[in-house]
């Protein structure tokens, strides 16, 4: 008799910070635009001076997919949480707990 043990979907972040490693920095979004008339097209209201500061310094003049792609900027790989959770971009945000990205990232771990 041969028996299938179901592959449990993940509950939680906690410990993982896959979608944040590999993929660059999609706060790059939230340089300051030299060039550019009005608010801000991708930063939140009320985004901290210092937060806007760290992303220009390591950023100012890049494109999305010009950044180096180890981690994010604001990953912090000793906790494997966002530092600024609450500020991150809209792509970040749609990476859902157990949605699709997240279930390909986590590869064969989870299915």
């Amino acid at each position: 008799m041969h028996h299938t043990l179901d592959i449990l979907e993940p509950e939680s972040c906690d410990g993982c910070g896959l979608c944040c490693e590999g993929t660059g920095s999609p706060v790059l979004l939230y340089q300051s635009l030299p060039h550019h008339q009005g608010p801000h097209p991708h930063r939140p209201d009320g985004l901290p001076q210092p937060l806007i500061d760290e992303i220009d310094e390591h950023f100012l003049g890049l494109a999305r997919g010009q950044e180096p792609i180890d981690e994010c900027l604001w990953y912090d790989a000793e906790s494997r949480r966002c530092r600024h959770y609450e500020w991150r971009p809209q792509i970040c945000r749609d990476f859902e707990l157990a949605g699709t990205a997240c279930l390909l990232r986590r590869g064969p771990f989870v299915k």
